[in-house]
């Protein structure tokens, strides 16, 4: 039997089904509704074909014994049947072997269907040869062979009919499972390649920041600075972009005093505080060495010079612990420029701010200077 057992019980309660037009017609003859063999006849067969088979013979796939069992019971039930409805003048004799044939062509297989098919045409013999008691005059009677030549024919032909679906089921099911497990396989690999494409953009990003980073304060490098300010120039044509410059006053000698990991943990410091005391829209570098600059769009120098202060103060207040326990602070310079009021483009802009941070030195450091004063 071919198929899962779900669906091969249900099969069988529908070809059982296909009985109950047998049994109308035996009950419609009212000769037959005086005995009650036919009802209990109809009883086993609606119990047996109904219940026993589909959901115990038939629970799981059946081995040659089960289908053994559940025809040739079937065939009991149908000689039973003829005979209790008259025998070779029934109604049903010998078509409702027809029955127990057809079953064994859908459930079982064409040799299944042969040997029914031979079992369906000894009885039909076997009937005629009870009646007429002679050999000869039951193989004369040309309905009887052209009912026997027709059990064999629709268990050939209904047989190798259900073979070949059959045959192409199992293909179809054999072509369906590669595709599920190769659409599967595509869909497992799509999955690890939109994985590895993950992961390499993640790399990618994770690169690209570090390429725009200072390891040390991780602020902006000065290779982003310059092209931050490239972009803020480009997108703000009207102007109102200043610059500010921060460096540490005499920050070699206070590498040379206390150390380059005293002076590194300054400039970690610094980056903090400057970070914390501008707006998130402001742009905060670390232009080189102890230097910092900060882009401001959208604010004049004026304003700019109230940050500046602001960090200015904090930075003066604020103690470094040297390595021998110390604690030590230090101040910062810074200049100011503004575009487009005293710089035409990026060049004038940067070069403006440095010469406002070599005069806030010049004059004694620890001040800001704006380019235009």
């Amino acid at each position: 039997m071919v198929g899962d057992s779900g669906t091969n019980r249900n099969l069988w309660i529908i070809t059982g089904i296909a009985s109950v037009p047998f049994a109308i017609l035996a009950i419609n003859d009212m000769s037959l509704v005086k005995t009650p063999h036919i009802f209990y006849l109809f009883a086993v067969a609606v119990i047996f074909n109904g219940f026993l088979v589909p959901f115990i013979l038939f629970k799981e796939e059946p081995n040659w014994l089960k289908k053994t069992l559940a025809l040739g019971i079937n065939m009991v039930i149908a000689v039973f049947w003829i005979e209790f409805t008259g025998g070779i003048k029934s109604i049903f004799y010998p078509n409702l072997f027809l029955l127990p044939i057809f079953a064994a062509t859908i459930y079982c297989g064409m040799l299944d269907a042969l040997l029914t098919a031979f079992f369906g045409s000894a009885l039909t013999l076997f009937f005629r040869y009870n009646q007429f008691g002679s050999i000869k005059q039951v193989f004369s009677d040309t309905a009887v062979l052209v009912n026997i030549i027709f059990f064999f024919l629709i268990a050939a032909i209904v047989g190798y009919i259900v073979r070949v679906l059959r045959e192409q089921q199992v293909s179809t099911n054999k072509i369906t499972s590669e595709l599920e497990t190769a659409y599967h396989q595509l869909t497992s690999s799509h999955e690890q390649l939109q994985g590895y494409t993950d992961i390499i953009e993640k790399m990618n990003k994770e690169m690209e920041q570090l390429a725009i980073t200072d390891e040390l304060t991780m602020l902006y490098n000065n290779r982003y600075f310059q092209i931050a300010l490239d972009k803020e120039l480009k997108q703000d044509k009207n102007g109102n972009i200043s610059l500010l410059m921060i460096d540490v006053d005499h920050f070699k000698q206070f590498n040379e005093s206390y150390g380059h990991l005293t002076g590194n943990q300054l400039l970690s410091e610094m980056a903090r505080i400057i970070r914390e005391n501008v707006r998130d829209t402001d742009l905060v570098f670390r232009y080189g060495g102890e230097e910092f600059a900060v882009i401001f769009p959208q604010l004049k120098p004026q304003q700019v010079i109230d940050y500046a202060e602001k960090i200015r103060k904090i930075i003066q207040n604020t103690t470094i612990k040297t390595a021998t326990g110390k604690h030590v602070s230090v101040t910062v310079s810074q200049g100011i420029s503004y575009y487009p009021g005293d710089s035409r483009n990026k060049s004038e802009l940067i070069s403006h701010a440095d010469l406002a941070l070599a005069k806030a030195k010049q004059e004694g450091r620890n001040q800001v200077r704006i380019y235009n004063e």
